[in-house]
């Protein structure tokens, strides 16, 4: 995540972004590693490409909506709420790791419009909800 991020929560909240850690380097190279091979990609262009071309996209909902409930988005596409999330900002040069209740709580803090283009996922590698820098909300599962 981004610093100006992490200085943003902290200025608005009294406290540190609630992350439970944040994945880089060759852990960070594991993680998208065993990714990609659950999802049939070698490469973070052969998984955006296939993300482009296959995931489901949630026509009524948009990440920019202030009464967005995450857990109703996960009931509604059939994906149990995990403990924890993955959230990669960028192409899988790193990735942190929040409690999926901190996720909901601080969604605002963590992604931002017209900015940011995420993808969440939990360790299953199961399936992954991507929201785009415009709003919009894909999934896929396997």
């Amino acid at each position: 995540m981004e610093v100006f991020k992490l200085v943003n929560f902290k200025h608005e909240h009294n406290t540190n972004m609630p992350i439970v850690r944040s994945i880089e380097g060759s852990e960070c190279e594991a993680v998208c590693r065993s990714l990609f091979h659950r999802w049939h990609v070698n490469t973070p262009e052969e998984f955006f490409k296939k993300e482009e071309q296959e995931f489901v996209l949630l026509d009524d909902i948009n990440a920019e909506d202030e009464d967005l409930d995450w857990n109703k988005v996960f009931n509604r596409i059939g994906i149990p709420v995990p403990n924890e999330v993955f959230i990669n900002f960028e192409r899988f040069n790193n990735v942190d790791v929040f409690l999926f209740k901190d996720f909901c709580k601080y969604f605002d803090d963590i992604w931002y419009p017209a900015a940011d283009d995420i993808e969440v996922f939990d360790a299953s590698f199961n399936w992954i909800v991507s929201v785009k820098h415009y709003g919009a909300v894909h999934y896929a599962k396997i």
